[in-house]
């Protein structure tokens, strides 16, 4: 199942039987084991998308250059249907269990999905990359940024902004980046309730947290 090995992976194929079980009988139980412990947004096809995520793919809509599209790190493939729907689209995550659910979904009629380590696959080029909250989640994200460069004309990316160790809990590696971290790229924000703006919205009870969210060209 999947490519693993019963004999050493059997822990991960006993997961794999016990979503597609709660998938029939405990469908809340379901969707939240498709988060990995909150780790990934996940919504399935017909869901409503919450503002913040939404928002994210409706401004990749605009700054969407060419039509040959790459995501790393797709999750469920939500963010394909956000895009025109003559994207040639690959979504790409290391999770083989929701890359099987992003394919049911039946996202775009030319969306594949793959499951593939960033660090290990091999990437064709695309018109434009996309990489939303990813970059925080791997040790070496501020290298992967340069590599992803070199596989595109246009890379849209977020991450949280100034971000303190803790806030948003073990899954993330990398802290406190900011504006210097991303050289050659244009700037945008997104504020906690999924509102863009070209400046910071203050930290503050109403809005305890801001995404950076990026573009970079090449030139």
């Amino acid at each position: 199942m999947y490519g693993l090995d019963i004999k050493t992976q059997w822990e991960e194929i006993l997961k794999i039987h016990c979503i597609k079980l709660a998938k029939e009988i405990h469908p809340e139980w379901y969707r939240w084991a498709l988060t990995n412990n909150y780790e990934r947004a996940v919504f399935l096809k017909g869901d409503p998308v919450l503002p913040r995520e939404a928002t994210r793919y409706m401004w990749a809509n605009q700054n969407l250059l060419g039509k040959k599209v790459l995501e790393v790190g797709c999750s469920s493939g939500y963010g394909c249907q956000f895009l025109p729907n003559d994207t040639d689209y690959t979504g790409v995550d290391y999770d083989p269990i929701i890359i099987n659910v992003a394919q049911e979904q039946n996202w775009l009629e030319k969306s594949q999905f793959l499951e593939g380590d960033i660090n290990k696959i091999s990437l064709d080029h695309y018109d434009t990359i996309i990489a939303f909250e990813v970059i925080e989640h791997l040790d070496n994200g501020l290298e992967i940024v340069e590599e992803l460069k070199n596989h595109c004309d246009r890379l849209l990316i977020t991450v949280p902004w100034n971000e303190p160790v803790g806030f948003w809990g073990p899954h993330h590696k990398i802290h406190g980046l900011n504006e210097s971290h991303f050289s050659g790229f244009k700037f945008n924000y997104i504020d906690q309730h999924g509102r863009v703006s070209d400046t910071v919205v203050p930290i503050s009870p109403q809005n305890q947290c801001n995404l950076m969210i990026l573009r970079w060209d090449r030139g």
